[in-house]
């Protein structure tokens, strides 16, 4: 494969920030992988960089090495590429353009390695079922071991299953284009944000219900929990980019319910702290406002600077579809302990 990056070519775009990409395409070779690490090292491209995809397939092994190292980069993923517009000059933001691409076979695989997973008009995403190069007896048990790394891959990938259900049912030497639903469907393509996944997490003095998104605004997470001797608490972990300074200091703390039709002021009863890229809110609540966000279609916290600021850092509203039955038996679970 080759790799391509570019980085912003303007002061004005070096100001804005997010004028970075990376074109990866052609046919994926062995070892494509550590080649693309030592690209990566010398490039250093920043978070959520955009990486476009135009191949037609290759080495499986490689394809996955590829997706995981954009996975720990946190970049997005797109098909195509993405290039300087040089026929329509700039001073001050460069042109680019989008040239409509394939991603096929196993480099249907790199693309799942995007936290964001765009398709874009004129995209390609072709599948068929994944097979190691030498299918003879000498080689089944190697065949085998790929056929579960792969399936290891889109599990920590957060990919639907389904996704390896389409492919296998295409032969190997046929393809099948998905269309935009089927992608959706199978959870491939996220556009700028995903859908919020809830969990419950049990320490020795501590349990509590988290929902965790992706999306263009950064990876966040928000907690309902107990402590053992605290009570009920609200956390809310917040990619930063590059914005601790307002995230900490700004004067306007507001857990959101219901969309933004409830609003709780923790603005004097909240700590915030940096740990590394995110910022980290954090409040002791009364057991109506844990009974609140337990009931409630959806919770986030926005931080402004003030009451007559129409603009908000933090976290819009995250659904708590997937993640109600939780944070009930939560709250049911202690409401009778304070």
């Amino acid at each position: 494969m080759k790799f391509e990056y570019t980085n912003p070519q303007s002061e004005i775009e070096e100001a804005f920030g997010g004028f970075y990409s990376i074109n990866i395409f052609g046919a994926i070779e062995p070892g494509d992988d550590s080649m693309f690490q030592g690209f990566l090292r010398q490039a250093g491209p920043p978070p959520r960089t955009s990486v476009y995809i135009n191949s037609g397939g290759g080495d499986v092994e490689a394809a996955i090495g590829i997706g995981r190292l954009i996975r720990d980069a946190w970049f997005e993923t797109s098909i195509g590429q993405y290039v300087l517009d040089h026929e329509k000059p700039s001073e001050f933001i460069k042109p680019r353009k989008l040239i409509p691409g394939i991603c096929a076979s196993a480099a249907t695989l790199i693309i799942l390695g995007g936290r964001l997973r765009y398709f874009s008009d004129g995209a390609k995403f072709g599948v068929h079922q994944f097979s190691f190069q030498d299918p003879s007896p000498a080689h089944i048990g190697k065949s085998q071991i790929l056929s579960a790394k792969i399936a290891k891959y889109i599990a920590d990938m957060g990919i639907s299953q389904k996704f390896l259900e389409l492919s296998s049912s295409v032969i190997n030497s046929d393809i099948r284009l998905l269309s935009e639903d089927e992608l959706h469907s199978v959870q491939i393509i996220t556009g700028g944000m995903t859908n919020v996944t809830w969990s419950t997490e049990l320490l020795p003095d501590f349990i509590y219900v988290r929902g965790v998104r992706d999306s263009m605004f950064g990876h966040h997470k928000v907690l309902l929990g107990y402590a053992k001797d605290g009570g009920f608490v609200f956390f809310a972990v917040i990619e930063s980019m590059g914005r601790q300074a307002e995230l900490t200091e700004f004067g306007l703390v507001e857990i959101i319910a219901n969309d933004e039709d409830i609003r709780v002021d923790i603005s004097t009863r909240c700590s915030r702290s940096i740990n590394g890229i995110y910022v980290i809110v954090m409040c002791k609540l009364t057991n109506d406002e844990a009974e609140l966000l337990s009931r409630s279609n959806s919770f986030g916290v926005q931080i402004r600077i003030s009451n007559e600021a129409p603009i908000f850092l933090g976290i819009s509203a995250m659904s708590t579809e997937g993640g109600r039955e939780k944070l009930d038996a939560l709250y049911k679970m202690f409401s009778t302990s304070q």
